[in-house]
């Protein structure tokens, strides 16, 4: 028995000499005694990582809505930068396609044969309207003969001018 008390003695001597250095260490498991000071302090604490987690995830919302803006604002500028090269190649097409060529005009060719000399030069795709243009009596009477230089980007009528030496040839 004598060594049953000394045992249970030692032990009782070390479990408060525990108790002793974890007070002083704050050892949560050894330290039971929460206050509602510690309570309110966690609660603030909580709240205030609540707080910095709505803060965050208002800053997310925000730099997702910038990077849309910043991706609307590329197509855009993409888009536009599309258009113009569209409309530049378009251009160019219309420049690479003027197709130019010369009509020879020598006694007794008809109208009708002039007409068909500018389709078949691919000037006109309809040479049917430059006959009926030439066919006008302030045409008809004064074609010249000779070659004249016409290409699809003149008009009708600058052509009839040409060809009937009312204007210079260009």
């Amino acid at each position: 028995m004598k060594t049953f008390l000394r045992g249970f003695g030692i032990a009782l001597f070390l479990v408060g000499a525990l108790l002793v250095v974890g007070k002083q260490l704050q050892l949560p498991m050894l330290n039971n005694t929460t206050t509602n000071d510690d309570k309110k302090e966690q609660a603030a604490h909580i709240q205030k990582l609540e707080q910095q987690l709505a803060n965050a995830n208002a800053q997310i919302t925000e730099l997702q809505q910038t990077i849309a803006a910043q991706e609307q604002a590329e197509k855009e500028v993409n888009n536009s930068t599309a258009k113009k090269n569209d409309v530049a190649n378009e251009e160019e097409d219309k420049v690479d396609s003027i197709v130019s060529g010369t009509v020879y005009i020598y006694e007794g060719v008809s109208i009708y044969d002039i007409g068909k000399q500018v389709e078949d030069l691919g000037i006109l795709t309809n040479g049917r309207e430059l006959e009926l243009f030439l066919s006008k009596r302030e045409y008809s009477r004064s074609i010249q003969k000779g070659q004249f230089e016409l290409n699809s980007s003149m008009t009708i009528e600058q052509m009839a001018r040409i060809l009937t030496g009312k204007i210079a040839q260009q």
